[in-house]
């Protein structure tokens, strides 16, 4: 459920939020008014409005979004303030039941109506266009050639007639006026030429590929963005089942689907970054990325013999890369006000049945701009940790500034707010705290006792601060990609904890290397789901 009060609030920071200024219903909803509540049917969901004011207020604004009439007049009219009436107009912009009024310049040529009301009413899946004709002109604006002779390329030429200009190829080249090119790869076709001519020439080609009864709608190559044709499917599969009657044109559909929601972003598709492989016998289907082989002649500036395939780590990072800026899906930005995910960033371990220590308040005058630190050479001793030092480190690296209403303030960056750093402490000398093993509750500022032991993690230095993170709640908003963000939220904190003990005096060393096995075994971890990403060592020697 999303508030008028919370969504309202967020746009008028926010700048990715766009409430529309010149507001109108988007084509081909049906609103209906129940007793309790109002119903918007037609869009990517069904919306239901309840309240008080979405059965007195919401039918009457309806009635007057025509695409022209701005906030205030709105307001005026309705005889309510322009802060209601645009926190009413973000809920039904972040619900998608409105659009921003057609555009005023650059008018768009006409359309089917069938067309215009698919891309408006559901528009709202991506939140990429303001407008339906925004769509509708970035469809006016492709220009497609399609490469191959097989009964595939034929089929996908005639599902997307009606909607893009799409032309089979007459030569081995693109004519001049080509913006996007399509090579339908079948047996016994090539199109060297064409894929090598593309590269050239920064023309964006998609490849469709029917293997047996696989279809493999992608890979897109534009080298501005992506890696070469030739990397991207160097892990071709081949597929030794005999196709089936109704293959081709299913396969023709489905690829015209994921290139239409590409050119036009009106739905979601994997495309760019990702394409699909589909299983046709039961439409099983996998997304599927790939990154450029280390010595490759196009795309890589590695020298030597081309490799097989690119690295697990280049792997990985080209399958949760964020797409290109003209590709990013706006409406799963409004996600992060989705209250599921705002709950996430109040979240963390508390390790309920272990004893608890409170820390005392953190020093934070030692870090103001007139502390003058240490002066510190690679054989000193300096300061020693203690309580009051090491609760300002684990405070400012991994702790919890302050908790409104609204959100959870941080002391260091986390990506989407959520927090995922998790820190233990293996404390083996440091005024005020018992030596043994502690997990930092960031919630209540206290160190939980896991073990009085403090051989399990291997080290003299006084205190250890080995991090992980918690990869199972990031990813209940993120997926995959959450393992990114773990690393990067971890070097925030590992770079934060390095200048706040460089401030205090106290030694500071990051270890390069660490065996996770044993650090796990020894403090109890999951690295499944609770990634080791760094150990730091505190007082002592720098």
């Amino acid at each position: 459920m999303i508030t008028a009060e919370s969504i309202g609030t967020a746009a008028r920071f926010d700048p990715q939020l766009r409430v529309p200024q010149r507001p109108r219903v988007r084509r081909g909803l049906v609103v209906r008014l129940e007793p309790d509540e109002l119903v918007v049917e037609g869009g990517p969901k069904r919306q239901l409005f309840r309240g008080k004011s979405a059965t007195a207020l919401l039918p009457s604004l309806l009635d007057l979004l025509d695409g022209q009439t701005r906030h205030e007049t709105l307001a005026s009219e309705l005889e309510i303030s322009e802060d209601v009436a645009f926190k009413a107009l973000s809920l039904l912009w972040a619900c998608g039941v409105i659009e921003e009024g057609p555009p005023a310049e650059h008018p768009v040529r006409e359309v089917e109506a069938e067309l215009a009301d698919y891309l408006s009413r559901i528009g709202d899946s991506t939140g990429a266009n303001a407008s339906w004709e925004q769509a509708a002109m970035r469809l006016e604006s492709v220009r497609l050639e399609v490469f191959g002779t097989s009964g595939l390329a034929e089929a996908f030429t005639a599902e997307l007639a009606s909607s893009l200009d799409v032309r089979v190829a007459a030569g081995p080249l693109p004519r001049p006026d080509t913006n996007l090119v399509v090579w339908v790869d079948s047996a016994g076709t090539t199109a060297d030429e064409a894929v090598r001519h593309c590269w050239d020439k920064s023309i964006p080609l998609v490849r469709v590929r029917l293997d047996g009864r696989t279809a493999e709608l992608g890979p897109v190559v534009d080298p501005r963005t992506t890696p070469c044709l030739y990397c991207l499917s160097s892990d071709n599969t081949s597929d030794d089942r005999a196709a089936c009657g109704g293959d081709v044109d299913l396969a023709a559909a489905l690829f015209a689907r994921d290139l239409f929601a590409m050119i036009s972003r009106s739905t979601p598709s994997p495309l760019p970054s990702r394409w699909r492989r589909v299983n046709l016998d039961d439409l099983s289907q996998s997304e599927i990325s790939s990154a450029t082989r280390p010595g490759c002649e196009l795309c890589s500036t590695a020298d030597g013999p081309v490799a097989e395939e690119a690295t697990i780590p280049a792997r990985y990072e080209a399958s949760v890369a964020m797409p290109p800026k003209e590709f990013a899906d706006l409406k799963a930005h409004q996600m992060h006000y989705k209250p599921s995910n705002l709950a996430l960033q109040r979240k963390s371990r508390i390790w309920p049945v272990a004893p608890k220590t409170d820390l005392p308040a953190p020093p934070f005058e030692l870090l103001a701009s007139a502390w003058e630190p240490a002066r510190i050479t690679v054989d000193s001793r300096i300061s020693d940790v203690d309580a009051e030092r090491l609760s300002l480190v684990l405070m400012t690296a991994v702790g919890t500034k302050a908790v409104t209403e609204q959100k959870v303030l941080r002391w260091t960056a986390s990506g989407g707010n959520i927090g995922s750093v998790t820190a233990y402490v293996v404390v083996r000398s440091c005024d005020g705290i018992e030596p043994g093993t502690y997990g930092y509750v960031n919630s209540t500022h206290q160190l939980a006792r896991l073990s009085v032991r403090t051989d399990t993690v291997r080290g003299d230095a006084p205190v250890t601060v080995v991090l992980g993170g918690d990869y199972r709640k990031v990813a209940e908003k993120y997926s995959a990609f959450a393992l990114r963000i773990v690393f990067l939220d971890s070097g925030c904190a590992q770079a934060t904890a390095r200048e706040v003990c460089s401030v205090l005096g106290i030694g500071f060393h990051q270890r390069p290397d660490f065996d996770d096995s044993e650090l796990a075994t020894g403090i109890g971890l999951d690295t499944d789901v609770e990634p080791i990403t760094a150990v730091l060592d505190l007082g002592g020697a720098r």
